[in-house]
């Protein structure tokens, strides 16, 4: 590009506009973008062109600035003429590289390694010519785009067509007025900034995430009749099967439409043979139900004209989806004009309701504890560009490891991902990269916007998935009065516009500033991350102990979740036993706490009710000084981890029978042992049960001591009546006040504690530690 004056940078810089905005049409708030309305991009069985395969392409040394400017007449041309004819039809592309597209521009090597994808935020320009048989004439078509990073402008056949920023929601255009029959060429410039170069972009900070450059998810055309279904929302209201569903209409054509509405409803069944082998929500109909509220409707749309059709549907006896029972309905709408079918479009939706109810997370009106783990949505051959199967794969996996929540790392993921988790049973939480955000960048986004944009394209994108359980506003941000405004603004938007009926949380820091963290106040659910001893001070089990306790006092009629913890193993291994022991260390402080134990029994005095390992595989990082190895999978997905044995172990016990879900009328019971407290010897304390207790059925021994002086933990030797014994030694404990010591009885030898007959208490022989009682739960 040619050198642009001072002058005219200063008038455009950071003025890009978003390019989405809400519109009430026909009493709901309905997202527009590049003058329609946001469309659905779930797979239809309609006339569809992929542009996936080999393009041209030319990388040039971008100058952000412009990138970022507004685009106007001015713009455009100018940008035309920097690039010396690449935008028009008959530019001669013959010389550039060929590259394949859905695939990121930075050369991936595919190794486990530091540098093993090559670091390019810069400008690329793509080209590609095809051909369009005369199935297309006469049609209204739609250019789909799941993913491009990060500002992204389009010409078709050397027509401007229009530009996106962002690159990690999907957005569209109507390409009609640019398409033909025949050949055609389209021609695609991408600048993705360097993250840290601005403070107005999303994300913004050197994130320990890489920054992909180019076309990274599918892109493809889309032919329908000049009148077709743009999107249906679906809203389950309650258990009883009340669904409100909005259809919405868009006429492309400049004539008056009468058209003819009919919908259908299919049952589903998640046992069949193909439930994963296609995205398609009408490859898996299986029956046609009979409801109401979905009669034959005839709607007139003037020229150009959008609407909005809302059904109020009853599904007698509905089958609800829930973890690991995924129970989907498809609905499905047919238009037709003139006793002729226009248009066909299917949606694949699940009823079940969610509610934020004092400390507890209610799934279908129950208590669930969600155990989860994160994922990056990144291969270390193709980098973050996804397919059907190789999400698959992944979802799969991490399925087998007995997890209840997938954390989808900081970014929405492909779409497919929650086609694939709704299908599967896996509940989800989405957020927008919003990682690390400062008093500047929000700051910035309160002028820009894009942050909004993204939350809505999020939301829009997916608003049919059951899977999606959370929706995360960012990640570790540190200042909390624009936070806190931030976080405001998004779930009055959200409650009051388009209630998809989803919680709101975060991922704030836990030191950012603490548990007295104000932005959490308008949320649903409180989340932080939790590194104590690593980043956050403290020690693993103490720190995360005090910081959840004064969470819970400081919010007591919130749920609260920890969003993530764990430590990487490093690229020589030297951390791989540590990496067992954070995680056992905080895992233990976070179950005492658990508001669902084993087997569905509830916890009255629990507050935590979701935990988020962090993560499942390793994955790349954006400086590329290393790579980062939080994962219990190494990058290639084959080899595992220390940690992988035990935390299946672990996470098979939390999930057994229940999944997690809390049985109604269900409670833990502390059961007071029975015996006789002695302390014959200096150093220790023996409690002489009165008959042989079979310990194994219960979750923790506690053991409740004072002691004035000493904060440290103690050994406890459990012993059976044939001389065997099991020993734990506890973590730390509060001084001067009266303490409740949890022994986890799964992590001790099963066959010693079926048959305890004795418990000792041993501590430094100058300890002055008082027994009190001891009790099972």
């Amino acid at each position: 590009m040619s050198k642009i004056s001072i002058q005219e940078k200063e008038k455009n810089v950071g003025s890009l506009s978003a390019s989405l905005q809400l519109k009430e049409i026909d009493g709901k708030t309905i997202a527009f973008q590049n003058k329609i309305p946001y469309p659905s991009f779930e797979p239809q069985n309609r006339l569809v062109f992929s542009l996936a395969g080999l393009w041209k392409k030319k990388r040039f040394e971008a100058d952000h600035d412009w990138s970022l400017s507004f685009r106007d007449d001015k713009w455009i041309q100018r940008t035309e003429e920097d690039a010396q004819g690449i935008t028009k039809s008959e530019f001669d592309d013959d010389k550039w590289a060929t590259h394949p597209l859905p695939l990121s521009e930075n050369k991936l090597t595919g190794k486990e390694e530091k540098g093993g994808a090559e670091t390019y935020e810069n400008g690329v320009w793509y080209r590609k010519t095809f051909e369009l048989d005369t199935d297309w004439e006469g049609k209204s078509i739609s250019l789909k785009c799941l993913a491009v990073s990060y500002v992204s402008d389009f010409w078709i056949n050397g027509q401007y067509v229009g530009y996106h920023e962002g690159g990690y929601t999907p957005f569209a255009f109507d390409v009609t007025a640019f398409i033909k029959s025949g050949v055609n060429t389209i021609t695609i410039r991408v600048d993705n900034p360097p993250w840290t170069t601005r403070v107005d972009t999303v994300p913004a900070q050197n994130n320990d995430f890489f920054n992909y450059t180019g076309v990274i998810h599918d892109l493809y055309l889309e032919a329908t009749k000049g009148v077709h279904v743009a999107r249906a929302d679906i809203v389950p209201k309650n258990l009883q099967g009340d669904v409100e569903i909005s259809v919405t209409l868009e006429n492309r054509l400049d004539q008056e439409a009468e058209v003819i509405l009919n919908g259908e409803l299919f049952d589903t069944d998640y046992q069949t043979e193909n439930w994963l082998a296609s995205p398609s929500a009408e490859s898996i109909c299986n029956n046609l139900l009979v409801v109401s509220g979905m009669e034959e409707t005839k709607v007139v749309l003037k020229k150009k004209e959008t609407k909005v059709m809302t059904y109020h549907v009853k599904i007698e006896n509905p089958k609800l989806w829930s973890i690991r029972e995924p129970n989907l309905y498809v609905f499905a709408i047919e238009l037709s004009s003139n006793q002729r079918k226009i248009d066909r479009f299917a949606t694949q939706f699940g009823i079940r309701t969610l509610e934020a109810k004092k400390a507890n997370i209610l799934l279908n009106d129950n208590p669930v504890f969600l155990a989860g783990v994160a994922r990056h949505e990144e291969w270390p051959d193709c980098g973050r560009t996804a397919s059907w199967n190789r999400i698959k794969d992944d979802l799969l996996k991490i399925a087998d490891l007995q997890v209840n929540l997938i954390r989808t790392a900081h970014y929405p993921n492909h779409i497919y991902t929650f086609l694939l988790l709704d299908r599967i049973g896996l509940p989800a939480m989405s957020e927008i990269p919003l990682w690390q955000f400062g008093t500047s960048h929000y700051q910035a986004q309160e002028k820009r916007k894009i942050s909004y944009q993204m939350w809505r394209e999020m939301v829009f994108s997916n608003y049919n998935r059951p899977s999606i359980m959370m929706w995360s506003t960012q990640n570790e941000s540190s200042d909390i009065l624009y936070r806190k405004a931030y976080n405001e603004k998004l779930v009055k938007e959200l409650k009051e516009t388009y209630n998809d009926g989803r919680l709101i949380t975060q991922s704030a820091a836990a030191d950012q500033p603490g548990y007295e963290d104000a932005s959490m106040e308008p949320l649903d659910v409180a989340g932080w991350t939790m590194y104590f001893g690593i980043f956050h001070g403290s020690t693993p089990y103490e720190g995360t102990r005090n910081f959840i306790e004064q969470a819970h006092a400081k919010w007591p009629d919130k749920p609260i979740i920890n969003t993530e913890y764990g430590i990487w193993s490093n690229a020589d291994d030297s951390f791989l036993e540590k990496q067992v022991e954070i995680y056992r260390d905080v895992q233990h402080a976070l179950l005492e706490k658990a508001t669902v134990f084993p087997k569905g029994l509830l916890n009255k005095e629990g507050y935590i009710a979701a935990i988020d390992y962090w993560t499942a595989f390793d994955w790349y990082v954006n400086h590329n000084n290393f790579y980062q190895t939080m994962g219990m999978y190494r990058m290639d997905r084959k080899t595992t981890k220390p940690l992988y044995g035990e935390f299946v172990r672990d996470h098979e016990r939390l999930m057994e029978k229940t999944n997690g879900i809390g049985i109604s009328g269900s409670s833990v019971k502390s059961i007071e042992l029975n015996g006789i407290i002695d302390q014959a010897e200096m150093g220790s304390v023996i409690y002489t049960l009165q008959q042989p207790v079979d310990l194994s059925k219960y979750h923790y021994l506690v053991i409740r001591v004072l002691d004035k002086e000493n904060e440290a933990g103690f050994d406890i030797e459990i012993r059976n009546g044939e001389g065997n014994s099991t020993s734990y030694r506890t973590y730390g404990m509060k001084a001067n006040q009266m303490f409740d010591v949890y022994i986890p009885l799964w992590t001790m030898e099963q066959h010693v504690i079926s048959q305890a007959t004795a418990i000792k208490c041993g501590f430094e022989e100058n300890r002055s530690l008082e027994v009190f009682e001891m009790y099972r739960l």
